[in-house]
């Protein structure tokens, strides 16, 4: 799938929200983590690998499978990555 600008701008915004005043490559404390505000080009990769990992839970959810407490924690940090409360 293709990362647009607008989900950029989103990041963008909750960024803005989160991470208050800080440049690109920065880094600031959300939520008990050090989050570094990404680049477009880190942003889309991040982006892919957290619908990836959201599209396997979601299909293992789906399915009734058990899902390991790995798998929870990996996609929590990605979303933690992206600013996204899951």
């Amino acid at each position: 799938m293709t990362v647009t600008r607008a989900e950029y701008d989103a990041y963008l915004l909750r960024a803005e929200q989160q991470l208050g005043d800080v440049s690109v490559g920065g880094y600031a404390k959300v939520r008990g983590r050090l989050v570094k505000k990404l680049s477009f080009e880190e942003f889309v990769e991040r982006w892919e690998h957290f619908r990836e990992l959201h599209e396997q839970y979601d299909e293992s959810m789906a399915q009734g499978d058990t899902v390991n407490d790995a798998v929870v924690q990996l996609l929590e940090e990605a979303a933690a990555e992206l600013l996204i409360r899951l």
